[in-house]
């Protein structure tokens, strides 16, 4: 199957990919800590990382409980929804503005733990990819290639 990168260009983006889905999972775990969006330890342990292969180019796969998500989901419409009816629009319909009681009740959470973490980092994953693949490392990695074709070799 031909593809658009060669052997040693797979080796080096499966490699990034690999140390890159490890860095990512632990930042997660940080963030799901840090939020408090733990009730047991399901959501934590669920986090995975993965390289596989979508044809013949590598992939990430980043893999958790649903419910992980439909926590940041549900977040997202109940701010919507918030923003639908407004002060202005108060003003526009009664003329006043409603008074603002102090709030004693907890802020509520902040539950962005999946996308500000992965697609904030996404930056990061192409900067290593287009700036860390150096002579040096082209080297090592067709080194690493024939050590494994000489040891699957009979």
């Amino acid at each position: 199957m031909e593809g658009k990168y060669n052997d040693v260009e797979l080796l080096f983006i499966r490699e990034v990919l690999d140390e890159f889905g490890d860095d990512l999972v632990d930042r997660l775990t940080e963030e799901v800590e840090k939020r408090e969006l733990k009730k047991s330890g399901d959501l934590v342990n669920s986090l995975s990382a993965k390289v596989t292969n979508e044809g013949i180019n590598p992939k990430l796969e980043i893999s958790f409980f649903g419910y992980g998500r439909a926590i940041e989901i549900k977040w997202h419409k109940l701010r919507k929804n918030r923003r639908a009816f407004n002060e202005s629009t108060e003003v526009y319909l009664w003329g006043h503005r409603k008074k603002r009681l102090k709030s004693s009740s907890k802020k509520a959470k902040d539950t962005l733990w999946y996308s500000r973490t992965a697609y904030g980092s996404i930056n990061r994953l192409l900067s290593i990819l287009s700036t860390n693949y150096s002579e040096h490392e082209q080297e090592r990695l067709k080194n690493l290639l024939n050590r494994q074709k000489i040891r699957l070799t009979p």
